[in-house]
């Protein structure tokens, strides 16, 4: 019998947050401003951290049936803003097998509300990208 395990780089936790000039040019491409800089003072984080992150993803984050089918693992890299106010926007897949992208926008999409980044005593957007690890094993 097979259990299929996700192993998501929660351990981890590395956001990343591009510089500004990065920021900047690839958001002026996607009509997005950020008011983030090369680096915050405090980083946007999900609630409770990254056990918080780890017990929502353990109870939201859903292996495709039809990716077991096929033994199809992967990395997906999501893309994301944390808003002022800690919701996400401009959620997109960056890379990673496809039949897995659906699995990762949904449980983006259900995340509640982040702790947003903070620069110069003010919360401030900050643009994020989370890889997503899935993994079949068998028992």
């Amino acid at each position: 019998m097979k259990q299929v395990l996700i192993f998501c780089c929660f351990i981890a936790y590395t956001f990343i947050i591009k510089a500004q000039s990065g920021a900047q040019l690839d958001s002026i491409a996607r009509g997005i401003k950020l008011d983030s800089t090369m680096k915050v003072e405090i980083e946007s984080e999900f609630p409770g951290g990254v056990k918080g992150w780890q017990n929502f993803l353990s109870s939201a984050l859903v292996y495709p049936p039809k990716a077991v089918r096929k033994k199809i693992q992967g990395q997906v890299i999501a893309r994301f803003i944390v808003e002022k106010d800690g919701s996400l926007s401009n959620i997109e897949i960056i890379s990673g097998p496809k039949e897995l992208w659906n699995a990762v926008l949904d449980v983006l999409k259900q995340s509640p509300n982040w702790k947003p980044a903070i620069q110069n005593g003010k919360k401030v957007k900050s643009y994020k990208n989370q890889p997503f690890n899935f993994k079949l094993e068998t028992a």
